[in-house]
């Protein structure tokens, strides 16, 4: 993937560039979600499909329904579409969609014990998992969200960086820097992609000592056992990273 210059407000960090060993996926998604046994994601048409980890071309299974973004967990795939409904389903893809109360313009599954999700006015809710739409708002403006094992991380409208306990207690504590994009689902470090598109990990709970990655993606999601991410064009790309 073509090398990106490091964005200026990272300059007063910390910031070393890792190369990485791209892989490029087949396919074509504006969204991408892994976890450790399936890839979801979701395409310019809201289309939906899923594949078994590692996925190779063969192997993508187009989902009835559409979504306009999607966000897989070890037991469920969750997504909202352009109405900003919620739906999960099994995610292994069995089973039916199954709707749930309230609307959210973003949704992540990943979280431990937890749902969390922002609506279209970026206001922030969590659900305790198995989740069946008991909704509590907390406090803050986010645009996107995500969940990771012991802190969920998030971003807002003007690309700043928060991170508060998952399940929700204590408050939420600025981290240096700007991304428009965040993942916390790597087990050891974060990762998220800045607004020119770099990227960028770093590990947790995070202060801000932010490393580069080599590439560009408009949007990243990590599992265990490797990054993933699509660019601009929605080209998919997968890289094994010390997570």
């Amino acid at each position: 993937m073509q090398q990106l210059k490091a964005s200026w407000w990272f300059v007063a960090c910390f910031a070393a560039v890792y190369g990485q060993n791209w892989g490029q996926i087949s396919g074509a998604l504006k969204h991408v979600s892994a976890s450790v046994n399936y890839i979801w994601g979701v395409n310019s048409a809201d289309q939906i499909w899923m594949c078994p980890n590692p996925c190779s071309a063969a192997n993508w299974v187009q989902i009835p329904g559409a979504l306009k973004q999607v966000d897989a967990g070890d037991m469920e795939a969750w997504g909202v579409n352009s109405n900003d409904d919620i739906y999960k389903r099994n995610v292994d893809g069995s089973g039916s969609w199954t709707q749930l109360p309230g609307k959210l313009k973003h949704v992540s599954a990943s979280g431990n014990g937890y749902i969390w999700g922002v609506n279209s006015n970026d206001d922030i809710y969590k659900c305790k998992k198995p989740c069946t739409g008991e909704w509590e708002q907390v406090p803050g403006k986010l645009k996107q969200i995500d969940g990771g094992y012991d802190y969920v991380y998030g971003v807002n409208s003007n690309n700043d960086i928060w991170t508060r306990p998952v399940d929700g207690s204590g408050s939420w504590r600025q981290i240096p820097g700007k991304l428009k994009h965040v993942s916390a689902s790597g087990t050891h470090s974060i990762f998220g992609a800045a607004p020119d598109d770099s990227i960028w990990r770093c590990k947790k709970p995070c202060v801000g000592e932010w490393e580069r990655i080599d590439g560009g993606l408009t949007q990243c999601d990590a599992t265990i056992n490797g990054l993933f991410g699509v660019n601009s064009a929605n080209n998919i790309w997968r890289s094994a990273l010390g997570l």
